[in-house]
């Protein structure tokens, strides 16, 4: 397992924007910020951090099942939801050189491992693929991954 990796970055101080401020700015995120909301996970990344979000962008989200995020928004599955999110979410900033060439694992703070690889095709968490990665942030940093990662209780 790699520990998450706490790192001085000299260009922080010029970063303005947190974890959610980053990914609201781009407005690639729209479900995933609907799901920060329902779920009031808000405030922790808004908070200090830091934190590494594996973070499913829109098209993600849109090769769930039909009607599957409507159902996922619904106040009756915010636990659910809760831990969707807090699986795609590790303590420590943790940038993709971390991987290294061996597949390691990084505990979620919804409790899951998540197996991360550094392939030629790029990384990869779990069975998605982060199509950008190292996004830094004030809190943390954001690597976007092309699938909802899902418990394995789901």
């Amino acid at each position: 397992m790699i520990a998450a990796v706490v790192t001085h970055n000299p260009s922080k101080a010029a970063l303005q924007d947190n974890l959610l401020a980053t990914l609201h700015r781009t407005g690639h995120f729209k479900h995933l910020m609907a799901a920060v909301k329902a779920t009031g996970l808000a405030d922790m990344l808004d908070g200090a951090g830091p934190y590494t979000f594996f973070a499913p962008n829109d098209k993600a989200f849109d090769r769930l099942a039909r009607n599957e995020l409507v159902d996922l928004l619904k106040p009756e599955s915010k636990a659910r939801l809760t831990a969707i999110l807090l699986l795609h979410v590790v303590a420590g900033h943790v940038k993709a050189a971390a991987a290294g060439s061996q597949p390691a694992t990084l505990k979620s703070l919804q409790g899951e491992d998540l197996a991360i690889d550094m392939t030629p095709a790029g990384l990869r968490v779990n069975k998605a693929r982060a199509v950008e990665r190292d996004i830094e942030a004030t809190n943390g940093v954001i690597h976007v991954i092309d699938t909802v990662l899902m418990p394995a209780a789901s």
